[in-house]
């Protein structure tokens, strides 16, 4: 399936418009079973699904199943049905389609947020500035498909002892975490010794994925929001944001 494709577009340049190609990162629907229950729907780019079938159902609170046979199958209408050999149930039944953008859509406060989220309970290790600035810039040179499209998020895991690695894309920003974080599982990481890093903003709902996993520090390019920090805090956890050469903004429990 494909990471992205080109398509007709009229391009506008420098007072003209002409016939031109484009490409563009791939959107499709996809739906995630359990036998005959379906788990989620999720708007993303369709390479990488046992990854993000993995990563997504640990993330969310399903269970976390490293050995799971993943299965994947293009519908005539395009969509793509992924399904997995264990018998689970979504622990949240009024979910719908997850799309690139939503959060904590149907919950308000911070209480209702961090209900049921784990506390971080290993002990954090001293960072260093210009090491995480370093791995950031690298990340972005291994974003082949932002390279090619401009339209796709990047998440990686980065520890101490082995640097960069398990770096996925998509075109939604929480699907790029789950295929991470299921390209983690599937190998076999510890995720209290990883830190995951972000191309972009981090938000509450991206702190939670992280919290489920057992990861407790994040690194982004962009912003985090008033929720995102306010849980990070009260979860023990660490966010590094605006992370630039001489300067990053850090919110949590920081170790020096």
């Amino acid at each position: 399936m494909e990471r992205s494709r080109r398509i007709g577009i009229h391009r506008y340049s420098a007072g003209r418009s002409y016939l031109a190609e484009d490409q563009l990162a791939s959107e499709t629907l996809i739906h995630l079973h359990s036998e005959e229950n379906k788990i989620a729907s999720l708007l993303g780019t369709p390479t990488d699904l046992k990854e993000l079938f993995l990563g997504h159902a640990c993330s969310e609170g399903y269970g976390c199943f490293p050995d799971a046979k993943i299965e994947a199958e293009q519908t005539l209408s395009g969509s793509v049905n992924v399904s997995i050999d264990q018998p689970i149930s979504s622990p949240d039944s009024n979910r719908g389609v997850i799309t690139s953008s939503c959060g904590a859509c149907n919950a308000d406060g911070l209480e209702e947020l961090m209900e049921g989220l784990p506390m971080y309970s290993s002990t954090h290790l001293p960072i260093e500035h210009p090491i995480l600035y370093q791995a950031l810039e690298s990340m972005k040179t291994l974003q082949i498909g932002f390279a090619d499209t401009g339209g796709m998020h990047a998440a990686a895991l980065w520890n101490h002892h082995l640097g960069l690695r398990h770096l996925r894309e998509d075109i939604g920003r929480h699907n790029a975490v789950d295929k991470t974080i299921g390209s983690g599982l599937i190998e076999g990481v510890s995720f209290d010794e990883e830190l995951l890093f972000l191309s972009g903003r981090c938000g509450w709902d991206i702190v939670a994925k992280a919290a489920r996993s057992g990861i407790g520090t994040i690194v982004c390019i962009g912003a985090c929001s008033t929720l995102a920090a306010d849980t990070a805090r009260s979860l023990g956890m660490r966010i590094y944001s605006f992370m630039k050469r001489e300067s990053s903004v850090a919110i949590g429990l920081l170790s020096h």
